[in-house]
């Protein structure tokens, strides 16, 4: 399995002594939808800081496609590049006065070229239909258009990986599956996708490859059907099987076609 971010007997402790996480080993597959769960406290978000080297690891190292993090500001700058983060709440991750500044932002960190900046941020504005909010405050925008223009703005750096935390968190259902229609859009092109989440039944349908954690610590990993048939390690993380997985346990044998009944049910339960 080739992968795109390895972390190394990774801990973190935070300046209030809280270990947030415990020499954690995990390599995360490259061109796959990954699914992070757990419950509160898990460690989830401090994991995800430290893929885009926002946080330093405690102890251990992280490396990506081989090559080890390192966190002056050029490789800060090299890293970010590669790796994309959408925050669970827009407004911790909007600052720009409009939107096409918001956009803009990273692009002319990245380039010197100011009309390739021009270009890559009218293109980006186009892709996510946000011509009419353009030139407005991000703080106007309902948190449906906020999520839109957080997650175009990492898209314009043209990331091979995306780390979303909770990305449909407090989200109606038409901008949450717009979110993922766009995040399965990147995975059809080879980008590596890790989202965390607390539902089960949508990590399930969604994802490649699932790893599950608790208290700072990975208890599994694996492909869904593996992951979510473990009842031990789920009742640990303070997690339920999907309702799928729990219903053909309980009444599977009684079905000749429950393939097909699995299949059906990730189909009506997509993102």
């Amino acid at each position: 399995m080739d992968s795109s971010i390895q972390l190394n007997n990774v801990s973190f402790t935070y300046p209030n002594g809280m270990e947030a996480l415990k020499s954690i080993n995990l390599s995360l597959p490259k061109g796959k939808k990954i699914a992070l769960i757990g419950g509160n406290g898990a460690g989830k978000s401090t994991l995800m800081l430290l893929l885009n080297g926002i946080l330093k690891p405690t102890s251990g190292f992280l490396n990506y496609e081989g090559t080890n993090y390192t966190y002056n500001k050029k490789g800060l700058k090299l890293l970010r590049s590669k790796i994309g983060l959408l925050f669970p709440e827009s407004d911790n991750q909007l600052i720009a006065p409009t939107v096409y500044e918001e956009i803009s932002f990273g692009l002319l960190n990245l380039y010197k070229d100011v009309g390739l900046v021009r270009t890559k941020t009218e293109a980006i504005i186009s892709e996510f239909f946000l011509h009419e909010f353009a030139n407005k405050p991000p703080y106007q925008l309902s948190s449906g258009q906020k999520k839109r223009v957080c997650l175009a703005a990492v898209l314009a750096m043209e990331p091979e990986v995306l780390v979303c935390d909770e990305p449909v968190s407090n989200l109606d259902p038409k901008y949450a599956q717009l979110i993922f229609n766009y995040l399965d859009k990147l995975n059809e092109k080879g980008k590596t996708i890790l989202v965390s989440t607390h539902d089960v039944n949508r990590a399930y349908t969604w994802a490649d490859y699932v790893v599950v954690m608790h208290n700072g610590e990975i208890l599994n990993t694996g492909k869904p059907e593996s992951v979510f048939k473990n009842k031990e390690s789920l009742k640990k993380a303070n997690l339920n099987q999907p309702f799928i997985v729990d219903f053909l346990n309980e009444f599977g044998s009684n079905f000749q076609d429950s393939a097909i009944i699995m299949s059906k049910w990730k189909k009506y339960y997509n993102w």
